[in-house]
């Protein structure tokens, strides 16, 4: 059974030709020895991208054997619909303007019914390319599940074969594209992610993995003039995507670590992030969402080096040229990089949910509090004032402020004191100049930070070395 709403009688099935394939051929099924049918697209557990209406088309190639031209296909417990193929058997054609949803997929000879090929689990819904670095690959201890009462979720794995989402979802085995190969990806947040927005939207998902550990802005760079653009990162991916239809709902890209370690400025990487968007939204007119980097390990990267990254991540979401992705400063990872335990990626799994749920399917999810003021009254009060995002700040102590006069942090306690203001009490009165920051750093690395009151507990957008004005007589 089809799942999702038919909300239409079944569209015409178009007879095309040249219908490019997404992965190798495999026999599907087989009748007698005299006469067999082979379906080389769709595959099991495929998904092809839905549009804007909700709606997508179904490619559908292969070869019939000694059943003459005429044929039948359906989708789920839609009506059998007759086409021709063409007189060496094989046949290619478009089932067209399918509701999203997900069911077994059928074709048949019309004068032999007892011969029947079939794929299980093809879909339409939403495709998503996982790009950027090593926790994009996925670094947990234990591999991930997801789950929903009817949907399956599929992976498109490195060796081009469709499948069902299981971790290691960069699994390295059979890689076609070596350039990408991660030989040490776990478990990862994208299996707990199809959860979220399978419930959400009802629609199968399906994952396309081209991360590369330890990749830099600069490798992710498009190199159009390239003799072999499969071997760059930016290559390999369009590469895929094509091999998947060449329509993808949006890339989810998480990386920056690599740049903050060898300290790109702000100004390069935002001009290799807005290169990268650029490029993807003229060749795969797909979006790019960019999460925020967070914890590390201090004795490799410094607080300037992680500033510098993040900042030019939030520059991109304001400038509109990257989508707003998770903000992941405030998570401890004791000191470490990677997301390896389930708590902790459980929080960047619904943080990428909240991420793609407003900026890529556009549902009502607030966004991050972000600084509008800070302003000091000469004494021992600091408030900051936020701009709301469709909800208000939780109240509670708020962790991960640090004020500085002169460059040296001052002792302060925090509270969410009205729904858009935090105040800070100093210890004891300070001389401007005076400045506030926020997610600078490892400060605020497992601290209460504040945090909006919806459901998403979204923290507040970073700040570092915010100048604090003094407060009008």
């Amino acid at each position: 059974m089809i799942v999702g709403r038919m909300k239409a009688a079944l569209a015409l099935v178009m007879v095309t030709c040249g219908v490019a394939i997404a992965a190798p051929a495999t026999l599907a099924a087989a009748g007698p020895q005299d006469a067999s049918l082979l379906l080389s697209s769709p595959h099991s557990f495929q998904v092809f991208q839905r549009g804007a209406d909700g709606r997508g088309d179904i490619l559908i190639a292969g070869r019939a054997a000694g059943l003459g031209n005429d044929l039948e296909v359906r989708w789920g417990d839609e009506p059998w619909v007759p086409f021709a193929g063409r007189p060496d058997g094989r046949f290619t054609l478009r089932l067209g303007d399918r509701p999203a949803g997900q069911a077994t997929l059928q074709v048949r000879s019309a004068s032999r019914q007892d011969v029947v090929a079939s794929c299980e689990y093809v879909g339409v819904g939403d495709i998503y390319v996982v790009a950027g670095q090593s926790n994009a690959s996925g670094r947990g201890t234990s591999p991930n599940q997801y789950a929903h009462p009817v949907l399956r979720a599929a992976l498109f794995g490195n060796d081009d074969r469709w499948k069902d989402l299981v971790d290691p979802v960069d699994s390295a085995a059979g890689q076609v594209d070596r350039v990408s190969a991660d030989g040490d990806a776990g478990g990862s947040v994208w299996p707990l992610l199809a959860t979220e927005l399978m419930a959400a939207e009802n629609v199968p998902v399906a994952f396309v993995p081209c991360a590369k550990s330890g990749s830099s802005i600069v490798r992710w760079e498009e190199h159009p003039a390239a003799s072999h653009p499969s071997r760059t990162l930016f290559g390999s991916m369009l590469r895929r995507v094509r091999a998947v239809g060449g329509r993808v709902r949006a890339v989810l890209f998480w990386q920056g670590e690599a740049d903050a370690r060898r300290l790109t400025s702000r100004q390069a990487y935002a001009a290799g992030l807005r290169s990268l968007a650029a490029a993807l939204a003229h060749d795969c007119r797909a979006p790019l969402v960019v999460a925020q980097i967070g914890d590390y390990d201090p004795r490799a990267w410094s607080a300037g080096g992680v500033n510098a990254i993040r900042l030019a991540q939030q520059q991109g979401w304001r400038a509109g040229w990257a989508l707003a992705g998770p903000a992941l400063y405030d998570i401890d990872l004791h000191g470490h990089a990677h997301f390896t335990d389930a708590d902790d990626e459980l929080v960047a799994a619904h943080r990428w949910a909240a991420a793609v749920f407003a900026a890529v399917l556009h549902r009502a999810v607030p966004s991050a509090p972000r600084l509008k003021s800070a302003r000091y009254d000469g004494g021992l009060t600091v408030t900051l004032r936020f701009a709301g995002g469709g909800a208000s700040l939780r109240p509670g102590e708020a962790g991960g402020l640090v004020v500085r006069a002169a460059g040296d942090p001052l002792q302060v306690t925090a509270f969410v004191t009205a729904t858009d203001t935090v105040t800070l009490l100093l210890a004891a009165p300070s001389l401007l100049p005076l400045t506030v920051s926020l997610g600078s750093g490892r400060e605020a690395a497992g601290r209460p930070v504040p945090v909006d009151d919806s459901p998403w507990a979204l923290p507040a957008q970073v700040f570092v070395d915010h100048p604090v004005a003094r407060s009008a007589e």
